[in-house]
C-alpha cells in the first residue's frame, strides 16, 4: 500500500464542511433539524496533546475552546475565521497558560496542531490535514509525534500489510482505504516486532488519526480515534 504525505491540503466547500472533510457532529438539541453553518472564511484546527505532562485547557484569542484535553488525546476540530490567532495552553482550570502560539489558518483548511510539551520555549508541530475526496473510502492519517522512537511504519496485526511506511517525526502521511475494522501495528522501519497497538474501526466517508506518542517509561503508545468537529452554535 501506498502513502502521501500530508502536507497539502484539498479545497473544500464550507457549505458542506462536515462531508467533505468526513467530519463527525455532535448531537445537535431536540427540536433543532440543522445547525447554522460556519460562515465562508471559516478554517478549522484540532490540538493534540502530545506531552504527558497533565491535563490541559486551551483558549483561542482569550477565550476558552476546548476543556480538560488530557495527554495523548486529540480535540475536535475548533471552527475558526480564517486569519491569525493566538492559541494558549493552560493548566485545566487555571488562568495561567504554559505557553502561548501564532497561527495563521486559512479558509477551508483544516490543522492539526500537536504540543509536545508544555513549556514556555515549546514550538507546536503543525499538520495541515487532507480531507476524505471518496464517500466510499475511509480517510487514514498518522501523525508521528514520538521525538525518540525513530522512523516507523504502521502494519496490520498480521504483520502482511504495511499501511504507511518510514513516517519520521513530526511528519503526518495519509491514505484512502477501505472501511473496515482493524488491528494495526506500529513497529521500527523495516521490522515487525510491535512497540504498540491500536484498533480502528471506520465507515464510508469517515476521516481517523492515528496517532504516535511516547507513553510510559519510553514506550511507544498509539492511539485510533476518529476526527469530528465541534458543533457550531453561530456565536
Amino acid at each position: 500500500m501506498q502513502f502521501s504525505v500530508s502536507r497539502g491540503l484539498l479545497p473544500m466547500m464550507l457549505a458542506a464542511s462536515l462531508t467533505c472533510l468526513g467530519l463527525g457532529a455532535n448531537a445537535q438539541p431536540a427540536g433543532l433539524l440543522y445547525d447554522p453553518e460556519p460562515p465562508l472564511d471559516s478554517a478549522y484546527v484540532r490540538v493534540v496533546l502530545a506531552s504527558r505532562d497533565g491535563v490541559v485547557d486551551v483558549r483561542v484569542d482569550g477565550r476558552p475552546r476546548i476543556q480538560k484535553l488530557g495527554a495523548g488525546e486529540a480535540s475536535e476540530y475548533m471552527v475558526l475565521a480564517a486569519g491569525q490567532h493566538t492559541l494558549s495552553v493552560h493548566p485545566a482550570g487555571k488562568p495561567k497558560a504554559y505557553l502561548s502560539t501564532t497561527l495563521d489558518v486559512v479558509r477551508g483548511r483544516a490543522m492539526t496542531v500537536a504540543f509536545p510539551a508544555l513549556q514556555v520555549d515549546t514550538l507546536p508541530v503543525v499538520f495541515e490535514d487532507k480531507a476524505n475526496s471518496n464517500k466510499l473510502k475511509a480517510l487514514v492519517a498518522v501523525y508521528h509525534l514520538d521525538a525518540k522512537a525513530g522512523p516507523l511504519d504502521v502494519l496490520t496485526a498480521d504483520g502482511n500489510t504495511k499501511v504507511f511506511s518510514a513516517v519520521t517525526y513530526g511528519v503526518a502521511a495519509s491514505i484512502q482505504v477501505n472501511p473496515i475494522s482493524t488491528e494495526l501495528i506500529a513497529t521500527k522501519a523495516g521490522e515487525k516486532a510491535p512497540k504498540a497497538r491500536t484498533t480502528l474501526t471506520m465507515t464510508q466517508g469517515g476521516t481517523y488519526s492515528i496517532l504516535l506518542l511516547p507513553g510510559d517509561g519510553r514506550k511507544l503508545n498509539a492511539r485510533a480515534t476518529q476526527n469530528k468537529i465541534e458543533r457550531y452554535t453561530g456565536k
